[in-house]
Order: structure tokens, then C-alpha cells, then sequence
């Protein structure tokens, strides 16, 4: 589940934000200097003596020293004394680095130990520093810093910094090691980046990476039946909240769906989906639109799935693909509403290129064909606005016309007077002056009028208000 801060709790990390991820970078690289100085008076030389102990650490001590080390802190530890623990255990480490991972393991414990007891969040950096030294010494860097992130997320709750720090550890890890990565760390990653996005530290842009990577880790890995991957319920979330966060891109969708959209092609549920949210993102002209239209068309050849590729054939400036497919949605049903109903979108089409004429003829044979269908009407009126015929007085009275139109649309279908109400105010004001009907013999308004060229409608005279 996708887990957005609370807002009172980031309004009390603000001076922490300011900070933003400049502090995590800084982070891993004091801890390696930090736990080490703790050991008073100690370092290691490079010939393995500890300095300030006297104590030679060859390979031959090694053997005997190290295991005496551990066994002092391991005694106070058994004892109860988690702080004398601890120090003898910081001697251990310092001596004894590359001794025995049980060491390191024992290192989490203690510093997991004083955090449950003081809360105090300089042991959560003790373990991180823990983790890094051990995959230095012991390999299995994956794995510790896989480690890290559960940790983090489990004492850290919302720390910006530390979020930040998992945040790192999961972009590294999956660009460097993924398949060290399971499910349920791309879920994690996405989580992490929306808290960080809710945050302010990172911004959409990035956030939508996140989501891209591991929605397409996660539903690949779902697809191809990997195991231990059946994180259905947290790929919805994911989808859901990619959908509704304003991050979704077109490039996204093309980068997460483009391949299974070609292996998946019968799946028309999944087809739906993803056209769905290519039109949430405004993607009508992308590849992946045109191509998740041609599969749904292939899958079901209805009149909607032929119009829609007929339209975007017309905008890919295809007249032929666009003609053949506007066709077969004309046959395809041939009841006479379906019919006038395919009318009415290629008249459109028609409309949307400048063929004013064309578009008349279609919305008129779609008006014949059913009556009930207002829109043809809407059509029509749209089809008459703007028409040029010659003079600017002939041009003018063309909106008598479509007025008569959008009169006739509203009084069929009254929901239409929302739609018609802005066209009526915009286009009696294109109506010819009394000015201009004066110089015409035209004097009274209500007069017959015949609007000539290709309209060659009969209307009747109105002035437009000055």
C-alpha cells in the first residue's frame, strides 16, 4: 500500500527537508569514520598492529586474540551489561575486522539493543555503518544493503534523511544488482518515492521513474510467474497511484506496457486498462495508443473500435486506412440509428479538415436516417458558421443558418442549451449589420432571405445588436 506522511508530522520535519538529500549523501561516509574513532586511543596500521594496545595482531595472534575479544563482550552481553558490550565490542571490531562475520552480526544486535532502549537514533547510523564494513570485508554487498533498507524503514518510520538513504539504496540496487531485489522491494522503492515526493525532496519527474521501474519490474515478474513475486494487490495500488498523481507521461506508459502489449494482444481487459490510461494522459497520438486501438480492433471489429482507428488514421494522415475503416463501421451495423451515429463522426472528421461541404452532406443523410439524432444538428449548424461564400455580407448571413440549426438542435433536445447557449451569443454577433441589409433593400428583420452558394437554405432576416 502506498503510505503518504502525516501532515502535521512533515510540517515538524520542515527545517529537516531543507536539508534534503545533500545530508543523506554524507551519511554512509561519517559512519565509516565515526564508529571507528570510537575505540579510544585505538586505530589499526597497516601491518596489523593495534596502536595504543600493544598487542601484536598478526594471522598467529588473530587466532587466539580475536576470539578472546569476543568472548569478553559476549560475556557482559550474557550478563546484561549491553553498554560494557558494547565498548568490548568496538575493540573487537577494531582489532579484528576482517576476523568473522559473527562479529558484525553481533555489532546489529547490540546497537538494535541500545536503540529499543534509548530510542536515540545515532545506533540506527551505527548499523548502517555495520552493514557497509561487513559487505567490505565479507562480500554480499546486496544483501547488506537490501538489509538496510528494511531496517530503515522499520526504526526510521518517515525521517526524511533516512528516507532519503533507502531511497539511494533501492535506485542503487536496482540499477546494479536487480535480481538481488524481490517484489516487494520495487513496492517498497515506490512507496519511499511517493513519501519523498509528498515531502517535496524529489520531485514528479523522479517520482514517476520510480513508479515506471517498479511497475514494470512488478508486472513483468507477475507475467513470467516468478516466484515469491504474486504482489497483485500492491501492483493495482501502484497503477493507482501513478494514475491519480499527475507523474503518469506517455513515455512511461510506453516504457511499462509497449512489450506486453504485443505478448498480451487477446487480453482485451488489459487492452482497456491501458488505453484508459493513455487517454488519462493525453496520449492519443503516441504509438502505443495507435497500436492498442489496432489490437482491440482486431480482438473485437465494432463500430466504436473501427471509428476510433478510421479518426486516427485521419490524424496520421492516412485518408485511405481512415476511408476503409469508416467503412466497415458503416456495415458493420446496419440498423439506421448505428448508421447515423458512424454519419456523425466522419462528418466530423470531415468538419475537422476544412471540408465544410462533405460534412454537411454526411450530417444531412445522418439526420434522415434518425431523426432523434440532435447532434447531426449540432453538426449541421457548425458546418453553416464560418462558411465563406463570396462577399462579407454573404458570409454574415451564413450564421442565420446555423443559428436556425442550433434553434432546432435545442428545441429537439432541450440538454443541448448548455452546449448551443455560447454559440448563439458568439455568432449573432457575426450576423449582417442593419448597415449592411440597408444597402441590400433588406429593412425589416423577420424578412424571407435565400442564403445562396452551397448552403442554399431559406432563413429569415435578423440584425445583429450593435
Amino acid at each position: 500500500m502506498i503510505r503518504n506522511p502525516d501532515f502535521y508530522a512533515l510540517q515538524d520535519m520542515a527545517l529537516m527537508i531543507e536539508k534534503g538529500l545533500r545530508s543523506v549523501l554524507i551519511l554512509t561516509a561519517a559512519f565509516m569514520m565515526v564508529l571507528p574513532s570510537a575505540v579510544a586511543g585505538q586505530g589499526v596500521t597497516g601491518s596489523g598492529i593495534v596502536t595504543g594496545s600493544g598487542i601484536v595482531t598478526g594471522d598467529d595472534a588473530d587466532s587466539v586474540r580475536c576470539p578472546e575479544m569476543i568472548s569478553i563482550y559476549r560475556s557482559a552481553l550474557a550478563q546484561g551489561d549491553t553498554g560494557a558490550a558494547l565498548g568490548s565490542w568496538r575493540e573487537a571490531l577494531a582489532g579484528c575486522p576482517d576476523y568473522s562475520e559473527e562479529i558484525y552480526t553481533d555489532g546489529e544486535t547490540l546497537c538494535r539493543q541500545m536503540f529499543d532502549i534509548t530510542g536515540s537514533r545515532e545506533y540506527i547510523d551505527s548499523i548502517m555503518m555495520i552493514l557497509t564494513q561487513r559487505s567490505y570485508y565479507f562480500g554480499n554487498r546486496a544483501a547488506s544493503e537490501l538489509h538496510k533498507t528494511d531496517l530503515l524503514m522499520e526504526l526510521a518510520g518517515d525521517d526524511p534523511d533516512y528516507l532519503g538513504l533507502c531511497y539511494n539504496i533501492l535506485i542503487e540496487g536496482a540499477e546494479s544488482f536487480p535480481d538481488h531485489l524481490e517484489c516487494s522491494h520495487f513496492v517498497r522503492l515506490a512507496t519511499v518515492a511517493a513519501s519523498l515526493y509528498a515531502m517535496g525532496i524529489i520531485d514528479s519527474g523522479e517520482m514517476g521513474q520510480a513508479f515506471i521501474t517498479s511497475i514494470g519490474t512488478v508486472d513483468h515478474r507477475i507475467e513470467s510467474g516468478v516466484v515469491n513475486c504474486s504482489n497483485e494487490e500492491d501492483l493495482l495500488n501502484m497503477e493507482t497511484f501513478y494514475r491519480t498523481s499527475g507523474a503518469m507521461t506517455c513515455e512511461g506508459l510506453e516504457t511499462i506496457y509497449s512489450g506486453k502489449v504485443d505478448r498480451n494482444f487477446r487480453d482485451g481487459a488489459f487492452l482497456g486498462k491501458v488505453y484508459d490510461m493513455l487517454n488519462e494522459a493525453g496520449c492519443s497520438s503516441s504509438g502505443l495508443y495507435y497500436n492498442v486501438a489496432v489490437k482491440m480492433f482486431a480482438n473485437d471489429r465494432s463500430v466504436e473500435n473501427a471509428l476510433r482507428l478510421a479518426e486516427l488514421n485521419i490524424a496520421r494522415n492516412d485518408g485511405d486506412r481512415a476511408t476503409s475503416y469508416f467503412t466497415e463501421a458503416y456495415n458493420r451495423d446496419t440498423s439506421r440509428v448505428s448508421r447515423s451515429a458512424v454519419l456523425n463522426r466522419i462528418a466530423i472528421a470531415d468538419l475537422a479538415q476544412g471540408r465544410r461541404q462533405e460534412a454537411r452532406n454526411r450530417a444531412e443523410h445522418a439526420w434522415q436516417l434518425d431523426n432523434s439524432n440532435t447532434r447531426a444538428l449540432m453538426i449541421l449548424a457548425e458546418c453553416y458558421a464560418g462558411a465563406e461564400l463570396g462577399s462579407s455580407f454573404d458570409n454574415h448571413t451564413a450564421y442565420w443558418v446555423a443559428v436556425d440549426y442550433l434553434e432546432s438542435a435545442v428545441k429537439a433536445d432541450p440538454s443541448l442549451r448548455q452546449e448551443a447557449e455560447p454559440k448563439f451569443r458568439a455568432w449573432s454577433q457575426l450576423f449582417p449589420t442593419k448597415e449592411e441589409c440597408f444597402y441590400r433593400r433588406i429593412l425589416d428583420e423577420g424578412a424571407v432571405f435565400n442564403v445562396g452558394g452551397w448552403i442554399n437554405e431559406v432563413t429569415r432576416v435578423r440584425f445583429r445588436k450593435e
